[in-house]
């Protein structure tokens, strides 16, 4: 799968090969404005889909590539034009993004990042959200459930209960006393992920939780450094903004001798011990899903959440070997080890 093409933050792709200079139109600014298109969605031969990145990050883009392969194969020989937004983790660009992505004439929008896809959704009613890797789209008031949505916002979910991190976690040696944490609190997701990770800490006692909040991308590297000294090992959640940042981070806590375990995505960060997580460009794959039944006719409301089947491991050997931490031979066997 070729890399994702830079934009900076706009770019337009047609998918399954077409040439670019067939885009029909460009993403206008202003209020949420009607499909120019009033032919049924399935009886169309292109699809217009607006998509809107929370920010750059590698991870990220391997979900929206996956997500893109995945929608064009799935709607071929019909063919899929994608402008792609990127809110470089700026939150007031998020809601421009969202103002302007509703103002367009696109059949439906794509969105991975959940103040994204919460931005996006209050501005558009109308047509289908897509939402790609979203935490908690019940909690964030977004779907009455994951079978069924309810409304006009369906895709995939990336959520793993935190429980299950921190049983991994617990197992290698030396097994931490203090677990630091990072994230965005303005990020719904994040805020329902360390209640539950709270709530895990029940099974593990003499386990104290160390928060570090941060209120944007430029904040990442700070808030990692406010937690050396006062955490023996972290856990990064499905924070898409901190996602973005990895290598801040990697280099604030790695370097200070800091165990990092990350929910999801590659491991070969410097400074990153290991990823525990659902294999996320599967789940780009699986909102790719839920979009192509959408366009293809069915009612957002009636299209279930596409789940992640489980966890992988992926562990960085020269952060292991330079840390010194013993990972049982359990995890070790079945790991992806960089």
């Amino acid at each position: 799968m070729s890399p994702l093409r830079p934009f900076g933050p706009r770019a337009r792709r047609l998918l399954r090969g077409v040439a670019l200079s067939g885009l029909l139109g460009a993403l206008v600014a202003g209020c949420s404005a009607a499909p120019a298109d009033d032919t049924p969605l399935a009886e169309r031969d292109t699809y217009r889909v607006g998509l809107l990145q929370i920010a750059p990050a590698t991870l990220l883009d391997q979900t929206v590539q996956a997500f893109e392969a995945r929608l064009g194969a799935q709607l071929a020989p019909k063919k899929v034009e994608v402008d792609v937004v990127n809110a470089q983790g700026d939150q007031s660009l998020i809601a421009s993004s969202a103002r302007d992505l509703a103002g367009s004439d696109a059949d439906a929008f794509a969105v991975i990042g959940t103040p994204a896809v919460i931005a996006l959704a209050k501005q558009v009613t109308d047509r289908p959200v897509i939402a790609i890797a979203m935490g908690d789209p019940v909690g964030a008031g977004l779907a009455a459930s994951l079978d069924a949505p309810g409304g006009n916002v369906t895709g995939s979910v990336d959520y793993v209960d935190p429980a299950l991190l921190l049983d991994q976690i617990m197992t290698v040696q030396p097994a931490p006393t203090r677990l630091g944490t990072l994230y965005d609190p303005s990020n719904q997701n994040m805020v329902v992920w360390t209640d539950a990770l709270k709530q895990a800490l029940a099974a593990h006692p003499g386990l104290e939780l160390v928060e570090s909040t941060l209120s944007g991308s430029a904040d990442v590297a700070t808030a990692a450094r406010g937690l050396v000294g006062r955490a023996d090992a972290v856990l990064v959640g499905p924070d898409a903004t901190v996602f973005a940042g990895l290598p801040a981070v990697g280099a604030a806590l790695g370097g200070a001798g800091l165990p990092v375990y990350v929910s999801g995505g590659d491991a070969s960060v410097d400074g990153i011990l290991a990823t525990i997580g659902p294999d996320y460009p599967a789940v780009g794959a699986l909102a790719a899903d839920a979009a192509a039944q959408v366009l293809a006719g069915t009612p957002a409301a009636q299209v279930p959440f596409g789940k992640p089947s489980g966890v992988e491991f992926g562990i960085n050997r020269a952060t292991m070997e330079s840390l010194g931490v013993t990972i049982p031979q359990a995890i070790l066997s079945t790991a992806t080890v960089q």
